[in-house]
């Protein structure tokens, strides 16, 4: 909805979401996913976009993480690429906060190589980070402790770090963290929140802490054996934990005064069989975190009814704050196929909202936030970018000309204080 709309069309619109929340309450067989999307697509039928969202035009701080991964944004910047806001040139950050958002991730490579996105050295990012801070955002700073991605599929091991012990590479991690997060407070930037570690599902600074063949293979993540990890990957994991409690010891000592939260990353946001095998196994281990971080992607990750599935038993079982730290929806291209709503920016616009919703709705009230990544990555005529980059351009908050997309309107939504004073909870 255009936020030019008369205020009683959005509070008509806000009451149904809430109505809609009570109702869940009341009749639990019934999703909570489907309830959202029947919101969404109801008024994305009478409107062609998603519902109103509840606006908070003073953008103040409802402990809801409304966030964006702005990693290439300086780089994109660099190459003559300039944002717009009604077709008006405007800085990308200030575009961002003046629609809602409150909180910006930065991912953190050791020695990349500068090509295929892989930039974000600890020069650039504290430089980005500082400008985020000026800015009034929190920040989320990601470590990949890797050269370039770190992801399921490679979790490769930095060059400066090949040839470690075990016991060698645990000590590394803890003062590389700590060393990294005494930069970023030397410049006035200390992060709010720190994720030790990139959709480490699978591992990490492979081969010390993974792979595991348990969860593993050419097909999606799988859990196998009747407790999830068979007696021979339990070493892998227990490598895997001291790595990452390494990581988060650094953390914690680098600001005891005002502590960053600490997150834990998996992909697989609507897979609950390879959640519970992941965080059973870091429960076993005495693994203590704040966090519990997911990227969903709806054309590789399952259903919204299965990441609402997950989210409920995640809270229930665990009872940490859950953020979908990683997401994205296309404009364009490629089959609709079982995806939720259209591939437009209308579309986009109502994935995101219900995303949100969903995520608000977590049980305990512990659906803590969703972070829209790569929204800036678009590549412009300056800019001669990764060729495989056009996939994220139809993802991105902006179109090919720099001019912001509807769905970061959806940033003004504001899921815990709707509009009668309920929470959503």
């Amino acid at each position: 909805m255009n936020l030019s709309e008369p205020w009683s069309v959005k509070k008509q619109i806000s009451w149904k979401t809430h109505k809609l929340m009570k109702l869940h309450s009341r009749y639990m067989k019934l999703p909570f996913s489907t309830l959202v999307l029947m919101i969404a697509v109801s008024h994305f039928e009478i409107s062609g976009e998603a519902l109103s969202a509840t606006t908070n035009e003073n953008h103040a701080d409802s402990g809801f993480a409304k966030g964006a991964d702005l990693s290439m944004l300086q780089y994109i910047e660099g190459h003559g690429v300039q944002y717009r806001e009604d077709g008006k040139p405007k800085d990308a950050l200030a575009i961002f906060k003046d629609h809602g958002c409150n909180y910006v991730r930065l991912r953190l490579f050791l020695q990349p190589n500068g090509t295929e996105g892989q930039v974000n050295t600890l020069d650039y990012t504290v430089k980005l980070a500082r400008r985020i801070k000026q800015s009034g955002l929190r920040l989320l700073l990601d470590f990949h402790y890797s050269d370039g991605w770190a992801d399921p599929t490679q979790q490769n091991m930095p060059k400066a770090w090949k040839g470690l012990s075990h016991k060698e590479l645990v000590q590394r991690v803890y003062n590389y963290t700590r060393d990294t997060l005494a930069a970023f407070a030397k410049e006035g930037c200390v992060p709010d929140m720190a994720q030790v570690g990139n959709e480490v599902t699978n591992g990490m600074l492979w081969p010390d802490g993974g792979p595991f063949k348990a969860t593993w293979g050419k097909d999606p993540l799988k859990v196998t054996g009747p407790d999830g990890v068979p007696v021979e990957e339990e070493t892998g994991f227990d490598n895997l934990v001291d790595l990452l409690k390494a990581g988060i010891r650094a953390v914690r000592e680098s600001a005891p005064a005002n502590p960053i939260k600490i997150m834990i990353h998996v992909d697989q946001g609507g897979n609950q069989g390879v959640s519970k095998w992941f965080f059973d196994n870091c429960r076993k281990r005495n693994l203590a975190f704040d966090v519990i971080g997911l990227s969903y992607y709806p054309i590789w990750h399952g259903s919204m009814q299965d990441i609402a599935n997950n989210l409920k038993f995640l809270a229930e079982t665990y009872h940490k704050d859950i953020i979908v730290v990683e997401t994205g929806y296309d404009t364009r291209g490629g089959s609709q196929g079982k995806l939720p709503f259209p591939l437009t920016a209308a579309g986009q616009k109502s994935f995101l909202e219900a995303l949100i919703l969903l995520v608000a709705a977590t049980p305990d009230g512990l659906g803590k936030g969703v972070f829209y990544w790569a929204p800036e990555w678009i590549m412009g005529t300056k800019w001669n970018g990764p060729q495989w980059s056009g996939q994220w351009e139809d993802r991105a908050l902006f179109d090919h000309s720099g001019n912001m997309l509807p769905a970061l309107n959806v940033y003004h939504l504001n899921p815990s204080t709707p509009a009668d004073g309920h929470t959503l909870h």
